[in-house]
């Protein structure tokens, strides 16, 4: 039985959102999509994120205040950011936070989100 660990999405642009959504549902995940943070609020306030990966820069709510937002709730919520600028960049924290400069290959996308979960999050039965 697989376990099916929970990454929540923020990001604003939508072919780029499907296409990690879909990549990584392929890889055994269960994703929620949004497009800003107070979507992204919302939705884990219903169902809890074992992984935020977030944009920095989106509209309504930006990437550096949805991260302040929801570790408000989850101290210790794991956080990768995706961005392609330069502007605030948190510093990354080892087993917390890990900031991917865009353009990233999925496979390291992949192995952080795998880093970042709890051992039993991350094993199979097969």
């Amino acid at each position: 039985m697989l376990n099916h660990p929970h990454l929540l999405i923020a990001e604003d642009k939508n072919l780029t959102a499907t296409a990690l959504a879909e990549f990584l549902e392929a890889e055994g995940y269960r994703v929620t999509l949004t497009q800003n943070g107070v979507q992204a609020l919302e939705v884990d306030e219903k169902d809890p994120a074992a992984i935020l990966l977030t944009d920095m820069r989106m509209p309504v709510m930006g990437g550096e205040a949805l991260i302040r937002m929801i570790r408000r709730r989850n101290a210790e919520l794991p956080v990768i950011i995706m961005t392609g600028y330069s502007e605030y960049i948190p510093q990354e924290v080892p087993g917390r936070l890990i900031v991917l400069r865009k353009p990233y290959s999925l496979s390291t996308l992949v192995h952080h989100v795998r880093s970042l979960l709890p051992r039993r999050e991350t094993t199979t039965d097969r």
